[in-house]
C-alpha cells in the first residue's frame, strides 16, 4: 500500500488499534488489581479458593463455575450468529498477540537497516513480551507480587518455572512463528463458527456486480456509477469473480477498456492486509476471521481512486442483496433460550 493511503487508512484503523491496547492493557493490569487488601483475581489452586472481586469460591462451588463456562459458551454462540467472527477479529489472543507482534517486527525492520540487528531486536522484544505474558498468566494462579518479586533470586517454584517457561514459549511460538496456522489448524472454535452462521450473520463481503471486471486503470476514471456503467447483472458478476480466482479452471479474462472495468483495481492492498492470507474476493471463506483489515486496505484504496467505499464491507448474504435482516430466526434462538434458562437455573440457586 502506497503511503498516500496508509496515512487515509489511519482513521479507520484507529479504533480497531485503541481496542488492541485496551484489551492487552486490560490482561496485563488485571492480577495487579486489589481488592479488601488481596488479590483481586486469583486461582489460588494450594488454597483451593477462587478469588473474584471479593466473591470467594470453594471446591464445593464448582458447579458454579462449570455453570460460568457454560453461560459463556451460549454467549459467544449467539454472538457469533449476530455479529459474525468479532471474537477472532478483535478479541481473541492469538489475533491480539499477533498483531503485537508483527507490529514490532515492523517498528524493528523500519528502525534499522542493518537485517541481522533488525531480526535480533525483533527476537528479544518478542522475548519479553512472551515472558511478560507467562508470568502474567502465572500470576492468576500465584499472587502477582510474589511471583515478581521472586524472579531475581530465583525463588520461583518447580511448577512455576515450568509454567511461566510453557506460556512463554507459547506466546512466542503462536504469536510470532504459527500465527494463522493457529487459526487454521489448531483452534476448535474456528471450526465450530461456520456452522453457526446463516444468511443474516455478518461476515466480509465483496460486491462482486460493482467491482467486477477488475483490473488497474489511471486515475481520474471514476467508478461505475460516475461513469454510467452501473452495477453488473449478478449472473454476470459472479462469472467474473469466479474466472479471476480460478484461471486454470476457467481460463484467462478477456481484456476490457477502462470504461467497462468496474471499481476493483486488482491492487492486492486487500490480501497484503489480511493477517490470514485470504482473497475475499473468491467468495465467502469459512477460514476468515473478518477483522477487517482487509475493508480498511480496500477503503484506502477506493478514497485514494476517489471511488465510493465500501466495496469491501462487513454484511450478511441478505445484506449485500439489498434484502431485509431477520433478528428471530432458529440459529439465534437456540443459543438465546440456552442462555436464559442457565441464568433462570442460577439465579434460582443463588
Amino acid at each position: 500500500m502506497s503511503a498516500t493511503c496508509a496515512a487515509i487508512a489511519r482513521p479507520a484503523l484507529r479504533w480497531r488499534a485503541l481496542l488492541s491496547v485496551a484489551l492487552l492493557g486490560g490482561f496485563y493490569t488485571l492480577p495487579w488489581l486489589r481488592w479488601e487488601g488481596r488479590q483481586a483475581l486469583l486461582f489460588d489452586l494450594p488454597a483451593r479458593r477462587f478469588d473474584l472481586f471479593g466473591w470467594t469460591l470453594w471446591p464445593g462451588d464448582v458447579g458454579v463455575l462449570f455453570g460460568a463456562v457454560a453461560v459463556m459458551a451460549c454467549s459467544l454462540a449467539l454472538l457469533t450468529t449476530l455479529a459474525g467472527r468479532v471474537w477472532c477479529g478483535h478479541a481473541c489472543p492469538q489475533t491480539l498477540w499477533g498483531a503485537l507482534f508483527r507490529w514490532v517486527e515492523r517498528g524493528c525492520a523500519r528502525g534499522s537497516r542493518h537485517p541481522a540487528l533488525a531480526a535480533t531486536l525483533k527476537h528479544v522484544a518478542w522475548a519479553l513480551i512472551a515472558l511478560w505474558t507467562g508470568i502474567t498468566f502465572v500470576g492468576l494462579f500465584t499472587p502477582i507480587d510474589a511471583l515478581v518479586v521472586g524472579f531475581w533470586p530465583g525463588q520461583w517454584s518447580g511448577w512455576e518455572r515450568f509454567w511461566v517457561l510453557f506460556h512463554a514459549t507459547a506466546t512466542w511460538a503462536n504469536a510470532g512463528f504459527l500465527r494463522d496456522q493457529v487459526c487454521l489448524d489448531l483452534c476448535p472454535y474456528a471450526r465450530l463458527a461456520p456452522s453457526l452462521f446463516d444468511a443474516d450473520t455478518p461476515q466480509v463481503g465483496y460486491d462482486a456486480r460493482r467491482g467486477e471486471p477488475r483490473g488497474p486503470r489511471a486515475r481520474g476514471r471514476g467508478g461505475v456509477q460516475q461513469r454510467g456503467r452501473g452495477l453488473l447483472d449478478p449472473t454476470s458478476a459472479s462469472d467474473y469473480a469466479f474466472r479471476a480466482a480460478h484461471p486454470a479452471l476457467a481460463g484467462p479474462l478477456p481484456r476490457f477498456a477502462e470504461d467497462r472495468l468496474g471499481d476493483c483495481l486488482d491492487c492486492s492492498a486487500c490480501v497484503q492486509a489480511c493477517p490470514m492470507q485470504l482473497d475475499v474476493r473468491n467468495g465467502p471463506l469459512p477460514d476468515c476471521i473478518a477483522c477487517g483489515a482487509c475493508v480498511d486496505a480496500c477503503d484506502a484504496q477506493m478514497r485514494a481512486w476517489r471511488f465510493p467505499v465500501g466495496l469491501l464491507r462487513i454484511a450478511s448474504t441478505n445484506g449485500m442483496q439489498g434484502q431485509p435482516r431477520r433478528w428471530l430466526r432458529p440459529r439465534v434462538l437456540a443459543p438465546l433460550g440456552g442462555l436464559v434458562l442457565l441464568l433462570a437455573l442460577g439465579m434460582r440457586q443463588l
